[in-house]
């Protein structure tokens, strides 16, 4: 019986940690019901006397209110694939690194599975290891870190947000750009044409009689206003780290590799960069439509431009000293 109670208690906490976990998407999205109802309604059908006008408010209030929508549905509800199957360590591997004591028998272990399943590793641990996820029993791809809310390993982790409730990452980092893009255009947009109506409300010195249409026209600017200056702070800082390839855990913790630290390891132009991350036809760029490059598990490096060139370099300087050396003979 003991067990059962503890089990059911078990099943109540997740279930009433998972309901937690929707609750800023709910916000999120009372917010924007109401938002919806104050601009449409209070602001522009009962306030605006000018049918022009109207009509102009209109259609761009909903063209990006539905781009957000999609944007935000996209980010929320995109797949958060695991690393593929040979990154997870076999039950005879795993048994094996329960019997070694030693660190160095662990590395040991960890590069051999590493070297016979082919895996392209770049990155390292902090002792210089193999970057290895006790929990989920894998390697960890390049770029790749553990979620303890998610409770997986998640490719190219950019970090966890609780306003769409699962992480950001490589499948869904263009979608959560767009999302707090269209974000900060919709809230421009709403504070921009309320604007006048709220200098209109304060210079009729109105205080004393607030009815309810104009409390949600002036209430409308100041939450316009807020998540404005929130979601364009955010929007501008993600797309300087888009321009240099880095995430937001890479902007705080740099990649190690066997040289060290590298912050600009994965930066190859902001051009490439760009294109990683929305692809190579900007008709999709600002579509919530998946058009991201890669598979989340290999990615170019700067490292290897540079390995190409000195390559390069070398071979142009044993054909300068092949030549040199047919002339003597």
């Amino acid at each position: 019986m003991g067990g059962c109670d503890g089990e059911s208690t078990n099943i109540c906490v997740r279930f009433f940690i998972n309901v937690v976990r929707w609750l800023p998407v709910v916000f999120v999205a009372a917010i924007v019901g109401w938002a919806y109802y104050a601009y449409v309604y209070q602001l522009t059908i009962l306030t605006v006397e000018s049918l022009p006008i109207q009509i102009l408010y209109l259609v761009v209030f909903h063209i990006l209110l539905i781009l957000f929508i999609a944007s935000y549905y996209q980010t929320i509800f995109a797949q958060l694939p695991k690393p593929p199957p040979e990154f997870y360590l076999t039950r005879e591997c795993i048994e094996e690194l329960n019997e070694s004591n030693e660190d160095s028998q662990h590395t040991e272990i960890l590069q051999r599975f590493v070297h016979l399943q082919g895996l392209q590793i770049r990155t390292r641990a902090f002792e210089g290891g193999v970057r290895y996820c006790h929990k989920c029993k894998c390697i960890k791809p390049d770029r790749s870190h553990h979620c303890s809310i998610c409770s997986q390993c998640v490719r190219k982790f950019d970090h966890h947000c609780p306003w769409v409730n699962t992480c950001v990452s490589f499948h869904n980092y263009k979608f959560f750009i767009l999302f707090l893009g269209y974000g900060f255009s919709l809230c421009l947009w709403g504070a921009l044409t309320d604007l006048p109506y709220f200098i209109q409300f304060w210079q009729n010195n109105n205080m004393n009689r607030v009815v309810f249409g104009q409390f949600n026209v002036v209430f409308l600017f100041f939450v316009s206003s807020m998540f404005c200056l929130s979601l364009g702070c955010l929007f501008f800082y993600h797309l300087l780290l888009t321009g240099r390839n880095r995430t937001t855990l890479e902007s705080f913790r740099p990649p190690l590799f066997t040289h060290g630290p590298d912050k600009r390891a994965y930066d190859m132009g902001i051009s490439r960069n760009y294109r990683q991350v929305f692809g190579s036809k900007p008709i999709l760029w600002l579509l919530p439509i998946y058009s991201s490059h890669g598979n989340g598990i290999d990615f170019a490096s700067r490292l290897e431009s540079i390995e190409a060139t000195r390559l390069l370099d070398c071979t142009d300087e044993d054909d300068d000293d092949e030549e040199f050396f047919n002339r003597i003979v």
